[in-house]
């Protein structure tokens, strides 16, 4: 495996320990994963989610890369 993506996988890992599991965790424990389930799947929120989700994404990718960018020189 080379550094990159030993990073890549490391910084997964980091990310869905930390906010994801514990959260869907939390959801199906306390009625809300039912909640959600019941509402229609399409609509203004679901693209306000994808538009929030990408943006976070290339928040991430730029962090490494400048990092990444920083630790060459």
């Amino acid at each position: 495996m080379t550094r990159i993506s030993g990073l890549w996988a490391a910084i997964v890992t980091g990310f869905l320990g930390t906010f994801v599991i514990p959260a869907a965790a939390w959801a199906e424990q306390s009625g809300v994963a039912d909640e959600l389930r019941k509402r229609p799947k399409v609509g203004f929120g679901s693209a306000i989610g994808l538009v929030c989700c990408l943006v976070v994404v290339a928040v991430v990718v730029l962090v490494v890369f400048l990092i990444m960018k920083s630790r060459k020189r």
